[in-house]
């Protein structure tokens, strides 16, 4: 008997037509009470009761000979000590090595019911997966649905009902925060795209997490302000370096800060605290907020799940932030823990990230970026970009007349094109400095259109720099862009500052030195 089968948890025999055991399994021996080897060779009817035999030689075995399969029947056993042993058979008839052999399959009533549970659980689980994703479904319809109506709303009263200045003010305010609020949905959802699929990449270097705890405490400070709540960073500055991604660590204190806004009423305070914990940091957000309950604590961070998940629920969100904050964390050798005595008692999160081990000795300086959101139109961006000729091609008049306005506010001069075959005969007729592109567009996709003009020749443009624009944000899509012949890849929706500045890199890379 193979060791698959001694090892099985149901008990497994091997028997002739004329009923010569020819295998027989170690669970099967240890549940009737037999030592290795001592049934093999004897007849199947020693392990019968007296009534499983009549059964077997009026109905198991006829049927079996008949149908060559036998399924779920119940038979009895007897065991060395002489006691009955009610199974479940399943057998099958079939040819093994030129002879005519009968498996038979057994499991205890004991068993089948062990296996019912769990199949019981398996089914409850599966219902409960699908009703999460059925309220997720109409979730994220909601949360996508609610800025759009407020986007959608605004636009048709600018257009028709010739607004006050300070109405058109307000207008475009609420539009942008609209457009950031959706696209800061889509982006979560991407981030737990890449977490489940294994790419979440990061940019590992030594920090300060003042930087970036700093940083995410201004960026929510005005909502704390319209809320009257007080913000309170309690930080050290002397807690050293950690190793990590400044964004994503950024991104984790944005989600746990801006959540303790989220759920706290007007008035109240939130506290973010730094320090160093001998060879690790912690920071801690706490607020006097709504607090969670104690049988939702264990699910706080499961992904699309949420406290409250009626139709009347009072806050906002897809249910995903505190389901990445986990990933990063846990991607940045740390972890990530959550504390509320109850309802209306407050929360307090807690993330653990380890210290480096070896102090770098670059000047801080040296460690830090600069965001493209913080560029206001540079000067020396404003004078790399005047004059120079770009090509925008997407099949969107829409986004084209954007492009084409956002450029020449920078100094270029903008020529657009609809179509593959339309860019092609301009690339003949201008010499460009720069080309952007759609990569999803009707008839010739981005891929194969930048294929075609790197066979172009060079006096025709065929190495004209180029960036890749496509609203997909995967690794492999930006791989097969670089691959097909873009030097650069922006997703939509477009950063101005992060276009402008793209497009500088782009002119002054190719401008001879």
């Amino acid at each position: 008997m193979d060791s698959l089968l001694d090892n099985a948890p149901c008990g497994f025999l091997s028997f002739t037509d004329t009923g010569t055991i020819v295998g027989i399994n170690a669970t099967l021996l240890e549940l009737l009470g037999y030592s290795p080897g001592e049934l093999e060779g004897g007849h199947i009817e020693s392990i019968l009761s007296m009534a499983g035999r009549i059964f077997y030689q009026t109905h198991f075995f006829p049927l079996l000979k008949l149908h060559t399969r036998v399924e779920e029947v119940y038979l009895l056993l007897r065991s060395r000590g002489g006691e009955n042993v009610p199974v479940l058979a399943n057998a099958l008839r079939r040819e093994r090595d030129g002879a005519i052999v009968n498996d038979c399959v057994f499991v205890t009533m004991r068993q089948r019911a062990r296996y019912e549970d769990e199949i019981l659980q398996a089914k409850q689980a599966a219902e409960e997966a699908n009703r999460l994703k059925d309220e997720f479904l109409a979730t994220i319809s909601h949360e996508l649905r609610t800025p759009l109506t407020a986007i959608l709303g605004w636009l048709h009263i600018l257009r028709t009902r010739n607004p006050t200045p300070e109405k058109i003010a307000r207008a475009l305010a609420i539009i942008e925060q609209n457009a950031q609020l959706q696209a800061q949905l889509i982006e979560d959802l991407l981030d737990v795209s890449r977490i489940i699929s294994g790419k979440m990449r990061l940019d590992v270097q030594p920090i300060d997490p003042l930087i970036f705890i700093e940083a995410a405490i201004e960026s929510v400070r005005p909502a704390a302000e319209a809320k009257s709540i007080r913000l309170q960073p309690v930080l050290d500055t002397g807690v050293g370096f950690i190793s990590g991604d400044a964004a994503r660590l950024q991104q984790v204190v944005w989600n746990l800060v801006s959540n303790a806004i989220k759920f706290t009423p007007k008035g109240g305070r939130v506290q973010v605290r730094l320090e160093r914990i001998n060879s690790h940091i912690e920071i801690v957000v706490s607020d006097t907020g709504i607090g969670i309950r104690p049988d939702f604590l264990p699910h706080v961070f499961e992904r699309f799940r949420q406290e409250d998940q009626t139709i009347q629920r009072r806050h906002t969100g897809l249910g995903l932030g505190l389901s990445i904050v986990r990933h990063l964390v846990e991607l940045h050798g740390g972890e990530v823990n959550v504390y509320s005595p109850g309802e209306g008692e407050g929360t307090t999160f807690t993330v653990v990230v380890p210290l480096m081990i070896i102090h770098s000795t670059l000047d801080l300086a040296q460690r830090t970026h600069l965001r493209l959101s913080t560029l206001n139109q540079p000067p020396q961006i404003i004078q790399k970009l005047k004059g120079i000729l770009v090509l925008v091609l997407d099949d969107e008049a829409h986004v084209r007349e954007m492009l084409a306005t956002l450029l020449g506010y920078y100094g270029a001069e903008v020529i657009v094109a609809a179509s593959a075959e339309e860019a092609i005969e301009m690339l003949g007729h201008h010499r460009l400095d720069v080309l952007i592109s759609d990569i999803g567009m009707a008839g010739e996709d981005g891929y194969a259109f930048m294929q075609r003009v790197r066979q172009l020749p060079v006096a025709r443009g065929g190495r004209t720099p180029a960036i890749a624009l496509s609203a997909y944000a995967r690794v492999e899509d930006r791989l097969a862009a670089l691959h097909a012949g873009y030097q650069m890849y922006i997703t939509k929706p477009v950063e101005a500052a992060e276009l402008i500045a793209v497009v500088a890199s782009l002119v002054q890379r190719a401008s001879p030195e």
